[in-house]
């Protein structure tokens, strides 16, 4: 296990005091400045701070001739014959120092590096929490990760056992100053109808009771298979956030979704978010994107919009799987990406929310930095059937001991003091609250660092053997989506300069 670092795990250096700072009229590109080509435009990006510069090729020169330290007028006079103004070529590099795209100094690079990742470190106080409450689940999905090569012993949470869970996160969640989340999943959750319903209940009376004065989410995670008029009724009392599992239409859900008798379970899950829209909870759908649906895309994006009518939905990428650490050959991570993102497009097109893309775009335009693609590295606690906790629901049943190390005796008698340092004592929670892109060597350098996340620590285990190590997936997809963002924010730039153009014009004629 890797030394837990409080300073940035990378080979940034400071300049020595004794040599000074370099003459001011000195400038080379900053260590997280990239550049980007595309159809004889070129966009220049700082991967900490999203600041980004927009040109044509010559800005692309300017960039590669301060690979090196150069003075700004040697920088100028390296231009001379080609018919580029010595103005123009000056007011481009005041632009790109202004944006921290070349520095003078080594220290501003440290500097802005220390600056994010003391910021990720403060994003460990407990404010959601995931509530298995069975580890069984009546399908038997070809794609799903719990039931692959793993003995995942048959239990239902006990609603003795989801009070003291609750309250034990109601009480480290008290000192968050947003909102507060819970998930109900499983197995599948309905399956325990008695304790997942209890539950609901109880996080509503603690809401309302003022245990979440800044809020409380809400969500059910289901197949759909199980849900009837009863269970609507109790769900419109309390309106959790229902997402049910639908990857297409019949023919593609029905190639993975499979029942324990390999009957299709396309007729159960769709009957059941009928029955949700109906009571009016607006439902949402989790979509898997896997070997059917991938060469599909078109089709499912249509069937979401058109059939179902849903107003959001979730995509989930192929999880490794125990006894596969990589996935079948013909299964394109890249590939997945791009669909990914055209999907996105034509779902923004229809006005519907996707998630996956989403938590990029969002970090991207607020100018956010997106420390992590998963809870469990800070933030979460997972609570298993019989009430072990742990910082992973995907580790049930890999082995309960080590993945899920906290007794939930340990929480429930802690009382009023309980906090979510009490929580990282923890070595295992310790460790996983540090892995964040910017103390992973590996992702430093990445131009799509600051929309990451660092991905899945589960899928690192994997398919690298250790949590420190990348989650290719969500690799492929930080990079394709945050170039596909750059070359969206150039060409709504172009017009909206277009526009301005004619406008102007207008005014003129």
């Amino acid at each position: 296990m890797p030394v837990l670092q409080s300073t940035p795990a990378l080979p940034l250096r400071s300049k020595s005091a004794k040599k000074g700072p370099a003459p001011p009229t000195v400038l080379t590109r900053s260590r997280f400045a990239h550049l980007f080509r595309k159809n004889g435009r070129a966009c220049v990006l700082h991967s900490m701070t999203r600041q980004m510069l927009f040109g044509e090729e010559v800005l692309a020169a300017l960039f590669e001739a301060f690979a090196t330290p150069l003075s700004v007028a040697s920088a100028v006079a390296s231009f001379s014959g080609q018919g580029i103004s010595a103005k123009m070529l000056e007011e481009a590099i005041d632009a790109l120092k202004e944006k921290g795209l070349l520095i003078g100094s080594a220290d501003e690079d440290v500097l802005v590096c220390k600056s994010f990742f003391h910021g990720g470190l403060l994003q460990n106080q407990i404010h959601h929490m995931y509530l298995l409450t069975t580890s069984e689940c009546n399908l038997r999905c070809r794609y799903c990760f719990v039931e692959d090569n793993r003995h995942v012993q048959p239990c239902h949470m006990s609603e003795t056992t989801a009070a003291e869970a609750i309250q034990a996160f109601a009480r480290l969640a008290r000192g968050y100053d947003e909102y507060s989340s819970v998930v109900i999943y499983g197995g599948e959750p309905l399956l325990n109808a008695r304790t997942t319903l209890f539950a609901i209940r109880r996080l509503r009376q603690l809401e309302r009771e003022g245990e979440f004065p800044h809020g409380l989410t809400i969500t059910l995670l289901t197949n759909g298979t199980l849900i009837d008029e009863k269970i609507v009724e109790e769900l419109k009392e309390a309106r959790p956030l229902v997402a049910v599992s639908i990857d297409g239409p019949r023919h593609l859900h029905d190639a993975s979704r499979k029942d324990g008798r390999g009957q299709g379970s396309f007729d159960g899950a769709l009957r059941g978010f009928r029955l949700l829209q109906q009571a009016g909870l607006d439902p949402s759908v989790s979509c898997t994107i896997n070997e059917f649906t991938l060469h599909h895309m078109d089709e499912v994006v249509d069937f979401i919009v058109k059939d179902l009518g849903a107003h959001a939905l979730g995509f989930n990428v192929l999880m490794p799987r125990v006894c596969a650490a990589s996935q079948t050959p013909e299964f394109d991570h890249e590939f997945a990406a791009h669909e990914l993102i055209r999907a996105f497009e034509k779902l923004r097109r229809a006005g519907i929310y996707e998630d996956r893309v989403m938590r990029r775009v969002k970090p991207f335009v607020n100018g956010h930095f997106h420390f992590k693609d998963c809870m469990g590295v800070g933030g979460q606690i997972v609570v298993s059937p019989s009430g072990r906790i742990g910082p992973c629901q995907a580790m049930l049943g890999l082995d309960d001991e080590k993945y899920f190390p906290i007794l939930g005796q340990q929480l429930s008698n802690a009382g009023q003091a309980l906090r979510s340092e009490m929580v990282y004592a923890d070595p295992l929670f310790d460790e996983w609250r540090h892995r964040y892109p910017l103390n992973m060597s590996d992702c430093v350098d990445c131009f799509a660092i600051s929309i990451c996340g660092g991905g899945c620590p589960y899928a690192a285990i994997l398919t690298r053997g250790s949590i420190w190590q990348i989650d290719e997936r969500i690799c492929f997809q930080a990079k394709n989506i945050l170039e596909w963002m750059i070359w969206d924010t150039c060409a709504n730039m172009d017009e909206s300069s277009d526009e301005a153009s004619s406008i102007e014009k207008a005014k003129g004629d």
